[in-house]
């Protein structure tokens, strides 16, 4: 699985950047070669006025998946990010269900 982490307008500490790729490789391994690769987008949305402006982007891309993107805004960088990662494990978690349902419906449908 190919990681890329990219910033803009919040600070890229070693330190964010382990959470992310560890977090990253907690959700979306399970999911082997169905993942190829994924790009992070971690931006603050407003500069230094606060409030729910850091958003985590992501984009994920796959065989059996092909292209995903999703989005989470929130105060905090990690919570934004383990909500987002959440939200995309169970969207693939979906994706491959749905395409292992629609190819055994194929084969079904062969062999009739």
């Amino acid at each position: 699985m190919d990681v890329q982490i990219r910033f803009r307008g919040v600070d890229s500490s070693e330190d964010l950047i382990e959470h992310a790729t560890r977090r990253l490789h907690q959700q979306l391994s399970r999911f082997g070669r169905d993942v190829a690769s994924v790009v992070l987008r971690i931006s603050d949305e407003n500069g230094p006025r606060g409030g729910r402006d850091k958003r985590c982007q992501l984009s994920v891309t796959g065989p059996r998946i092909g292209s995903l993107h999703l989005s989470e805004l929130h105060d905090d960088v990690r919570a934004g990010l383990d909500l987002a990662l959440g939200r995309l494990g169970r969207t693939i978690g979906r994706g491959i269900a749905r395409a292992r349902e629609l190819g055994a419906r194929a084969l079904e449908r062969s062999e009739t």
